[in-house]
């Protein structure tokens, strides 16, 4: 598959989705998300795919959504400003993404390196095991400028107290501290981050395919009754009207709600 911002690779069962913008930091923009929906989209429907692995070229997993544009941070160019109608779609656009990689069928893993950031974070979060280097930074820094978080899985990762510290503060934290919160499942040496993924990724391989869809559909819907499926939509909303609330144009951006 030739892809703009992703190299897509199948090798014996697993699925590599790589972010190739490194000189932006992996910054998400319109090409990089098209890019990775269209790699989870072949690697959902490749029957030759038992698990896909999440990571990224450069110094960063992804520094989070792109300033300068993208489905999330700007209006369609043809409003020029953001109004109830294009930003409700903007964010149901964006749930169909984030749902995307959450209902992958097969086993998803997060390699995070560097900067893990507001959207890169919600990246990771998507993924059934994030495993990151100790020196990685995550986080949601962009909540300093206020508004709702389009991503409803903060508090069902981490629990209330550690998510709304996150959220309520816009700090960041190590690698190692996300595996002690549950933003991630494990954090090792930067020098054993490949091996350890690809560790993970050889035992989801040796789990039936058949077994392992079915293991992954009752644990996601287990989530849907529990209400996580509403949430996405619900989350969407919230930040949908939040950028009405400042609503000045495109010269003003949306960089409060990265």
């Amino acid at each position: 598959m030739d892809l703009e911002t992703v190299i897509y690779t199948v090798d014996n069962g697993i699925a590599r989705v790589v972010m190739n913008r490194p000189d932006k930091r992996n910054a998400l923009n319109h090409q990089l998300l098209d890019d990775i929906d269209a790699a989870f989209t072949a690697a959902e429907q490749d029957d030759d795919v038992g698990v896909v692995i999440l990571s990224a070229n450069g110094p960063s997993f992804s520094a989070g959504y792109d300033l300068k544009g993208s489905y999330y941070t700007k209006p369609p160019e043809k409003d020029g400003r953001w109004t109830l109608s294009n930003a409700l779609m903007a964010l149901r656009g964006m749930e169909a993404r984030y749902q995307r990689i959450w209902n992958c069928p097969k086993p998803t893993i997060a390699q995070v390196h560097g900067h893990a950031l507001a959207g890169g974070c919600y990246l990771q979060l998507l993924c059934d095991i994030s495993v990151a280097a100790e020196d990685a930074e995550l986080g949601h820094p962009a909540v300093k400028m206020g508004g709702v978080s389009s991503m409803p899985l903060w508090q069902v990762a981490l629990g209330l107290k550690q998510a709304r510290y996150l959220l309520l503060t816009g700090r960041t934290i190590s690698g190692r501290e996300a595996e002690r919160i549950g933003l991630v499942t494990m954090a090792v040496p930067q020098s054993e981050l490949v091996a350890t993924v690809e560790s993970i990724a050889q035992d989801c391989l040796g789990v039936p395919r058949e077994g392992a869809l079915q293991n992954k559909e009752a644990l996601n819907t287990s989530l849907e009754i529990m209400g996580v499926g509403a949430l996405f939509r619900y989350h969407g909303q919230m930040n949908a009207l939040g950028r009405l609330r400042d609503n000045r144009g495109v010269s003003d951006g949306f960089e409060r709600f990265r």
